[in-house]
């Protein structure tokens, strides 16, 4: 196989996937992975600065070094940008440097009380302590098995101006083997109960264990797979929330523990019950909770979207104003 790069190509060797390489690409830690793959490429760290600079992206000699030391790992969404031109210049598997980085570290306002725990979605979505405890009861080896490529979400806002219904559609990629369950988490509208949120394995899946949050509309399932799967193998699932009684929504968000390539959210809105205005939001792990960025045009069909690419750790959504 070939991989073409802005100044020639690079030949990937042909290998059964399990030289040290393949190996440290599934099990980490990412600065042992990077080293040995630059190695096995034969390229020096000048030529990969020099690749780099080609692709217009700018990493000093000693930043690298670093990198495949252990002494400092790439955290910042330049830095990110550079480890994903890394992975195509040396011709491995899309994400496979990236996802050994996982969450980045705290730092700044994060940074209180979190410095030894990696960042779960408690660190991005309220409210966090009955998160990660409804969490922690569900989630298992597969979590570290899998990495989202691909989601959509569809939110439907009916008249009573709550959200109704949500339908997320996905395709995830096995970083290890046998791999057979995706983890997904809802959390309702502060004063909503969790007993009133439901979901529905709807493609691809099934539902595994459920639980609701004593007191909060928060809710964790499993989606159990029709077979495990292998290392780099996609799988595509489907599956629905429905939500009764509920107040009123100002806001639909999906967090994002690790970076991802794709992600689509599309709000519908019912013609007897449409907002003042609707934008796009977003929080970074080094920002204060969402933000407003630009407006969103609602469309002739009561509709409003986002796409977005190369998605970062973080919070992307849409929010909305009623009069």
């Amino acid at each position: 196989m070939e991989v073409t790069m802005a100044s020639g190509t690079l030949r990937r060797r042909t290998d059964t996937g399990t030289g040290p390489v393949q190996v440290l690409l599934r099990t980490g830690p990412f600065h042992e992975a990077l080293r040995a793959a630059i190695d096995d490429s034969g390229l020096t760290l000048g030529s990969l600065r020099n690749r780099l600079a080609q692709r217009g992206i700018r990493v000093s000699l000693t930043s690298l070094s670093y990198w495949q030391q252990g002494r400092s790992r790439p955290e910042r969404p330049t830095s990110i940008r550079a480890v994903q031109a890394i992975e195509v210049i040396l011709g491995l598997p899309r994400h496979s440097l990236v996802a050994l980085l996982g969450p980045p570290r705290p730092r700044g306002r994060w940074a209180t009380g979190r410095r030894s725990t990696p960042r779960g979605y408690e660190g991005f979505l309220e409210p966090a302590d009955a998160l990660a405890q409804t969490v922690e009861s569900v989630i298992g080896p597969s979590d570290r098995k899998l990495r989202l490529f691909w989601q959509e979400d569809i939110a439907w806002v009916a008249a009573d101006r709550a959200i109704r219904r949500v339908r997320s559609r996905l395709v995830v990629r096995a970083l290890e083997d046998d791999a057979d369950r995706h983890m997904m988490v809802y959390c309702g509208e502060p004063g909503a109960d969790a007993a009133d949120i439901t979901p529905l394995a709807v493609e691809n899946c099934r539902l595994g264990r459920v639980r609701r949050h004593r007191s909060s509309a928060v809710l964790a399932v499993e989606l159990l797979f029709d077979r495990r799967l292998r290392t780099g193998e996609t799988y595509l699932l489907e599956y629905a929330v429905n939500v009764g009684h509920s107040p009123r929504s100002h806001d639909y968000r999906r967090a994002f523990r690790y970076p991802a390539e794709t992600y689509i959210l599309g709000v519908r809105f019912d013609a007897s019950a449409l907002p003042v205005r609707c934008h796009r939001l977003v929080q970074a792990p080094e920002e204060p909770p969402s933000r407003a960025e630009e407006d969103l045009i609602l469309s002739s069909a009561h509709s409003v979207h986002l796409a977005e690419h190369d998605i970062q750790p973080g919070v992307l959504g849409i929010g909305w104003e009623w009069d």
